[in-house]
């Protein structure tokens, strides 16, 4: 069986999305700051836990998935 093809866009969506919900779950700390332009941003650790968990969570993606280009 083949595996199912993606748009890009829904690609980074989805393991964006699992990343978010992931570095959520796992704080015990809040995981947002706000920048000196007034943005809502990820501490510096959630957003190497983000990263991390992107990785991850992209590896996985492509078990079962094929981005289209």
């Amino acid at each position: 069986m083949g595996k199912i093809k993606i748009p890009s866009e829904t690609w980074v969506e989805l393991y964006s999305e699992l990343a978010g919900v992931m570095v959520e779950y796992s704080a015990l700390d809040a995981v947002t700051t706000i920048n000196d332009q007034g943005d809502e941003v990820y501490t510096e650790e959630a957003q190497e836990k983000f990263i991390h968990c992107s990785e991850i969570f992209e590896d996985l993606l492509g078990h079962y998935f094929t981005k289209e280009k």
